[in-house]
């Protein structure tokens, strides 16, 4: 009897001190037994949230850019030859040309995209053994995609595309055209370069390959029986001056 008299007396006294520290906390929730904290209490409602004065950031917006310039080049060109004829390389000092390149975003998230379109005369040709040095120019046009990477005031970038072409000269003499002359030019182009923006102006430095894929001669140069393949393969270094507008 004792023992259980003095185990009501001991829990009494637990929940009188145990109500005693609840009762200093906010937000609880008094019960006829215990204290149960209100959690819901300290969270914001609703119309707390719209009572605050919340300003969303604006989505950063890339701006295109429009560029047209004039490059001029070098270019040292061979050719793939097909069977082979010990091929040399030859220096062309005449590449001119007008670019114009656009600079545009990707879904308002990317900026490092671009195109890129160059009309131009290009002057090119090889040298071999049992051939007679070759020079020709084509007047060409190059549509180029464009990634690059914006390090302000330099540009890092990389290019690729197709360009097609018509030979409209040869250093023969009178520059006369054969039977043989395959006149039309086609292939690819790829490379990369560096440039530096000062006000509106850009400079650009680049280095392309150009890898034809029209002979210059057609499969009967030399014979009906044997075909003969000379397709061009040219480096080509240049710079361009360019206007942003």
């Amino acid at each position: 009897m004792k023992r259980a008299i003095l185990t009501i007396v001991l829990i009494t006294a637990l929940g009188i001190a145990a109500r005693a520290q609840d009762d200093g906390k906010p937000g609880a929730v008094q019960d006829t037994v215990f204290t149960i904290p209100d959690y819901n209490a300290e969270l914001p409602t609703g119309e707390d949230v719209l009572r605050q004065d919340v300003s969303l950031k604006p989505v950063k917006k890339f701006h295109s850019t429009h560029m047209i310039g004039v490059r001029y080049g070098v270019n040292l060109a061979s050719a793939k030859f097909s069977p082979d004829v010990l091929p040399g390389n030859v220096l062309c000092l005449h590449n001119y040309g007008i670019v114009y390149t656009y600079y545009n975003d990707l879904w308002d998230m990317m900026d490092n995209f671009g195109t890129q379109a160059i009309v131009r005369l290009n002057r090119e040709g090889f040298t071999a053994e049992y051939i007679p040095d070759m020079k020709y120019t084509v007047a060409e046009v190059d549509l180029m995609a464009n990634f690059r990477a914006n390090l302000k005031p330099f540009r890092l970038f990389i290019d690729a595309g197709p360009y097609a072409g018509y030979r409209i000269w040869n250093s023969r003499e009178d520059s006369v055209w054969n039977n043989d002359d395959n006149r039309f030019d086609y292939g690819l182009i790829f490379g990369g370069g560096a440039g530096i923006m000062f006000g509106p102006f850009e400079f650009h430095l680049a280095v392309d390959y150009k890898w034809g894929l029209s002979s210059y001669f057609h499969t009967y140069y030399y014979s009906d029986e044997y075909w003969f393949f000379a397709y061009p393969r040219i480096f080509m270094f240049s710079g361009t001056l360019y206007y942003k507008f």
